[in-house]
């Protein structure tokens, strides 16, 4: 089913024709870790509101995230028809709308659903931005300068990569409870720098499309 109370909250949360406000405490993208974490642990607040559930329950043994960049409520409407998998999330399960972070970037979710944290506690929040601890212009999810067209060129600094990104993530909390991560993620950066940080306490798994 689609979830209409996320439609209802959404709608009721725009500014205007134009410009959405994140609703960080309930229906955000930044409350899945939490949820996988509650649904895993059955541990603190569910995150997200439980009418994402529907009538499902709240424990699990087994949870599988797929994180496909970019593929926003629009085209989940465009091609929910066309699609069986995606079909099968309404007929089986919930379609919730979700808000975005702001800023809405790759570099901020990707690095809030490894490690739970939102956007402004990450510190990672766009794919370039002024980092004080160089003095410089850096593209964190490659580890480079910005401008650099080679990844890893921050490593000549002699820099960490544990001291530019947040080094807590889900799945250290979750192997606190017994409870095994895996990640995969292509090969060309499963076990780079930033990696190697926000995935910390999940076995990386590589793969080639």
């Amino acid at each position: 089913m689609i979830n209409s109370d996320s439609l209802k909250a959404i709608e009721n949360a725009r500014l205007n024709d134009n410009i959405g406000k994140p609703l960080y405490d309930s229906y955000c993208f930044s409350q899945i870790p939490q949820m996988i974490y509650h649904l895993l642990t059955g541990q603190g607040n569910m995150g997200l509101p439980r009418s994402v559930l529907g009538e499902l329950p709240e424990r699990y043994d087994k949870v599988i995230l797929i994180f496909v960049d970019a593929f926003g409520w629009r085209f989940f409407q465009d091609y929910v028809e066309q699609s069986e998998f995606l079909k099968r999330f309404v007929v089986e399960g919930v379609a919730s709308k979700l808000t975005t972070q702001f800023p809405s970037t790759t570099a901020a979710h990707v690095t809030t659903i490894h490690s739970g944290l939102p956007v402004g506690e990450s510190g990672v929040f766009h794919w370039f931005y002024y980092e004080p601890l160089l003095d410089d212009i850096i593209a964190p999810l490659m580890f480079s300068f910005a401008g650099d067209k080679q990844r890893g060129t921050l490593q000549t600094t002699g820099i960490s990569e544990q001291s530019l990104f947040p080094t807590q993530t889900l799945y250290q909390k979750l192997q606190q409870y017994g409870v095994k991560s895996y990640c995969f993620q292509h090969y060309n950066y499963a076990y780079s720098p930033f990696s190697r940080v926000v995935c910390d306490g999940a076995s990386i798994v590589p793969y080639k499309t």
